[in-house]
């Protein structure tokens, strides 16, 4: 009925059948603008949109509507962890890298040691999905349990430094303001 057009800038898993396929690694504006071209269908932008601005120029570029998912990250209703709010809102929001070593398939968040380990020339690939992603989450639980919060999967998009931290509705209600102050 729609297609999500999620563009390299997308936090978490990337939305693919086959992690063997090739992936051209298009941004959300060339994805949406190609999109647009070729389908009738509605395009959802996905990928890097933080703001209303951002949800204005994924609508100039062909889109139907726009989805937000690290930006709504910092927001007290959201699940994440104290551990993961306090690295979105610092320096460390600043480097994300898609990366399969947290899971085993193609994942944007930010860097942490496990990714670090995992990237150095000569590291053993991962396993496969989800046997990846499982072994991860018990070396997180078990260091998490000391203390430790260096493994931890924090998903976020290129846009992560400019999460905010607002309830969900303020958030909705900023974004909408933004996306009509730009209409002008």
């Amino acid at each position: 009925d729609a297609i999500v057009a999620q563009g390299i800038e997308a936090g978490g898993h990337r939305g693919m059948f086959d992690p063997e396929a090739g992936d051209e690694r298009l941004s959300t504006a060339v994805l949406v603008r190609l999109l647009s071209r070729r389908s009738k269908l509605p395009i959802i932008a996905a990928g890097g949109i933080m703001d209303g601005a951002g949800i204005r120029a994924a609508l100039d570029l062909g889109a139907a509507g726009a989805q937000l998912g690290t930006a709504f990250i910092l927001c007290p209703e959201s699940a994440a962890n104290a551990s993961y709010r306090a690295r979105l809102k610092s320096e460390r929001a600043e480097v994300t890298r898609l990366t399969p070593v947290l899971s085993g398939r193609p994942a944007r968040g930010m860097v942490n040691r496990l990714i670090r380990h995992g990237e150095v020339p000569g590291s053993p690939p991962p396993a496969a999905y989800p046997v990846a992603y499982d072994v991860a989450r018990q070396l997180n639980a078990a260091a998490m349990a000391q203390g430790i919060d260096a493994f931890a999967a924090q998903w976020a998009g290129q846009g992560a430094p400019l999460a905010r931290e607002l309830p969900a509705a303020t958030l909705v209600t900023t974004l909408m303001e933004e996306f009509r102050a730009g209409q002008s």
